[in-house]
């Protein structure tokens, strides 16, 4: 069981609050559901005409970031949504 949770980069570190975006049964639709939250941000950043580099940077001032956390002895996920929001903007960028 995999929960998918998610801070507001906009908060402070010691006031970050998580809000749950649902419960998982398989670590790859807790990670399909970490990346759309971060999709969801670069897709109307790209839009909006943001370069790759500002949507990257719009998403990790003031989008949500999320964590997969594993629960009942599932094994832990490997999941670093900055990485995959870099790799993700350049890839939404090309698609123009």
């Amino acid at each position: 069981m995999y929960l998918v949770e998610s801070y507001d980069a906009r908060d402070e570190p010691v006031d970050r609050r998580f809000a749950t975006h649902g419960q998982f049964a398989t670590a790859a639709k807790a990670v399909a559901a970490a990346k759309s939250l971060i999709d969801e941000h670069l897709v109307l950043a790209i839009g909006a005409g943001l370069s790759v580099e500002q949507a990257f940077e719009e998403w990790r001032v003031s989008g949500e970031v999320p964590r997969i956390v594993a629960r009942s002895g599932a094994p832990p996920v490997d999941f670093n949504p900055f990485v995959y929001a870099q790799t993700r903007a350049r890839e939404l960028h090309r698609r123009g």
